[in-house]
């Protein structure tokens, strides 16, 4: 968790193998949908349906990217056999209360209250169906947080790791250090949340989100209760079921220290741990959020899948 450049493409505000790469050129049509948090919060969703279904897949987003971000790869999940959710975190995109500055969203509440809620909706929809969860950076790092993550048969982490600036590469974690103590304070007196700029480059983040988020990456605590009162009811070492974290080694804020630290806090998990070099994915860089960009259907994408059908039999 940092700050970020959004690839190009994102909206800053047998196996199934050969037929999915077929039907991206069709990409099913996205549904609007509402999901309900336990605390009444609404959320926007999308929902990309899958022809045969063989189970249902959520992805929960990374700090700072919106469900649009998403599609293409959900559109390769549902070509794949899975229905599958996308949503905006509560003060991010589509589920940002207007005028921002008033929204009280805290990022403790996207694991706590939004995630549960994405995967209680899906279980509802689709109850014959196997559940996994995809999360991307904070997406998987929240899973823990989740009262019914046990519901999914098997969670999948993208460029997951804690966010202590220190396990980060320079030069990017003084960037990161910039943000944190510079260019964030600021913005809150000036705006009252923090919009993209020259440090921050994602959707615009509420006041809540953004110094809670703040305080996470400037400490070095195990992640969970000892990091913060929020997750004072978490329970990441009940996490049992097979967990997939996948890094890429040239990402500078979920480096192999900064992976294994957070994995640390999911001790009861069956962790598969798989690092590629952008040259074996054939292209120069990947990064922290290259592994959603399209030219890797064939490679990264389809490898995803994989493992998943592979827990959902």
């Amino acid at each position: 968790m940092a700050p970020h450049d959004p690839p190009e493409g994102c909206d800053r505000g047998g196996d199934g193998t050969h037929g999915a790469a077929r039907t991206l050129s069709a990409l099913p049509v996205p549904q609007p949908l509402t999901l309900e948090a336990s605390d009444g919060r609404v959320l926007a969703g999308l929902l990309l349906e899958s022809i045969a279904a063989r189970g249902a897949l959520c992805i929960n987003g990374a700090t700072g990217f919106r469900r649009e971000f998403y599609l293409k790869f959900a559109a390769y999940c549902a070509a794949r056999g899975y229905h599958t959710l996308v949503y905006d975190y509560r003060g991010i995109g589509a589920s940002a209360r207007a005028p921002l500055a008033s929204d009280t969203a805290r990022m403790s509440e996207w694991g706590r209250l939004d995630m549960p809620a994405a995967l209680a909706w899906l279980a509802q929809r689709f109850p014959q169906l196997p559940l996994v969860t995809l999360g991307h950076s904070v997406g998987g790092q929240l899973i823990g947080c989740m009262p019914n993550q046990g519901r999914a048969r098997a969670h999948v982490m993208i460029a997951t790791s804690t966010g202590y600036w220190r396990r980060q590469r320079p030069p990017f974690r003084y960037l990161a250090l910039l943000l944190w103590r510079v260019y964030g304070p600021l913005m809150l007196r000036r705006c009252g949340y923090v919009p993209r700029g020259v440090l921050w480059s994602g959707e615009s983040l509420p006041r809540g989100v953004f110094l809670q988020w703040r305080r996470w990456c400037l400490s070095p605590a195990a992640f969970g209760a000892a990091l913060d009162e929020d997750m004072s009811d978490a329970a990441f070492a009940a996490v049992r079921g097979p967990l997939l974290s996948w890094g890429f080694t040239d990402d500078p804020i979920a480096t192999p220290a900064a992976v294994e630290a957070l994995l640390r806090s999911y001790a009861g998990a069956r962790i598969e741990r798989r690092w590629t070099r952008p040259a074996e994915a054939g292209v120069r860089s990947i990064g922290h959020h290259g592994f959603f960009a399209e030219h890797h259907r064939d490679s990264l994408w389809r490898a995803a899948l994989d493992w998943i059908d592979a827990r959902c039999g």
